[in-house]
């Protein structure tokens, strides 16, 4: 029997966008698995995952086969590759809160009706739902996890809304035994992973941290969104918290999305600066640029996630799982520092831990 993975996603946007490519693209490129931290998960390799349902808003993905909605104009994610159709229509969710402020100045909502999300879930045969809205959609965010509760498929949360982290909803989930993870999705290889790995390694080796920054700007719809003063305070309080909770110890930090910059498309640029003080209280100062693809970037965790939610489920283990969130997330709901994340996401695969 075929070993498959069946996922729905609600938000065709960037993280959509290099999710559906890279499945697509390794297909056909399994030599390229060697970039993944897992190419193999409890023999889950990533040619089984399936997407089978899709929703949003946007009048230019909404009615459209999956596989053309990901390349819609308000979306900057490169074409890595020619997709034939996937025969999965996007269909219309409820907008809420989602499309509100600078987001309302580039997104013509669809007049399409909105559809019975749950039943379509139900209908799909999907066994989880990628939650990637927009910063800020909190009505939006909350209406999909229901739906998953009410279909009774796993609930993976991409934005910074507290759903995971949140102990009312912990309660559903866990009560209904049902997987649950997040919140605000972690890029494989971006601004938050490198800046928290430096600042361990610098306290590993004596150097007492006074002073950082992490900011960045990018040409990504997710940054336009962030422009709203309420949501860009709300994402970087996030952000700002993940690195506190590793890092222990008095530290002025500021950290977050700076600037929209149409022109860098799906590239995100981030500035990184670190002071400390060092033997006898010499001063040491760092600078570092990265540049990355948000959409790839983010979609590369979400290969592990996703396979390490089916084996949860196949484990019939239900509520928050910890090892997934810390691993994967920005704002668990349990912290921890990133070797022990990765020693509790290899635990959890290999079944020496339960949750």
């Amino acid at each position: 029997m075929e070993k498959r993975i069946n996922v729905a996603i609600a938000g065709v946007g960037n993280i959509a966008s290099g999710l559906i490519q890279g499945v697509e693209y390794l297909r056909t490129n399994e030599d390229s698995c060697k970039y993944l931290l897992h190419p193999s998960m409890a023999n889950y390799g990533v040619n089984t995952i399936h997407i089978v349902a899709a929703f949003d808003v946007d009048k230019t993905k909404v009615g459209k086969d999956l596989y053309e909605a990901i390349f819609a104009p308000i979306n900057s994610t490169p074409k890595f590759l020619e997709l034939s159709p996937s025969d999965v229509i996007v269909e219309k969710g409820p907008v809420l809160d989602g499309i509100t402020g600078t987001l309302a100045d580039v997104i013509e909502v669809s007049d399409a009706p909105d559809v019975d999300v749950a039943q379509s879930l139900k209908d799909s045969g999907a066994e989880m739902l990628i939650c990637a809205l927009p910063t800020g959609a909190e009505k939006a965010v909350e209406f999909y996890a229901q739906a998953a509760l009410e279909a009774e498929i796993a609930f993976i949360n991409c934005t910074p809304t507290f759903i995971a982290s949140d102990p009312l909803w912990a309660r559903k989930f866990r009560q209904a035994n049902i997987p649950l993870v997040g919140d605000d999705l972690q890029s494989l290889y971006g601004g938050t992973v490198l800046h928290k790995g430096i600042l361990e390694i610098l306290s590993e080796q004596g150097i007492r941290i006074k002073d950082t920054y992490q900011l960045d700007v990018s040409g990504g719809l997710e940054t336009l969104n962030t422009l709203d003063d309420d949501r860009k305070a709300y994402k970087r309080t996030v952000k700002e918290n993940t690195i506190k909770n590793a890092f222990q110890g008095q530290i002025n930090i500021a950290s977050g999305t700076s600037d929209y910059l149409e022109f860098l498309g799906n590239r995100r640029i981030g500035h990184f600066w670190i002071y400390g003080e060092t033997f006898i209280g010499t001063p040491i100062k760092i600078d570092i640029r990265l540049e990355t693809q948000d959409g790839p970037n983010g979609a590369a965790t979400l290969f592990d996630v996703i396979r390490g939610i089916k084996i949860a489920i196949n484990r019939a283990v239900g509520g928050p799982l910890s090892s997934i969130c810390a691993y994967g997330f920005k704002a668990p709901p349990v912290y921890t520092d990133r070797h022990n994340a990765h020693t509790w996401f290899n635990e959890f695969v290999n079944g020496s831990r339960i949750i």
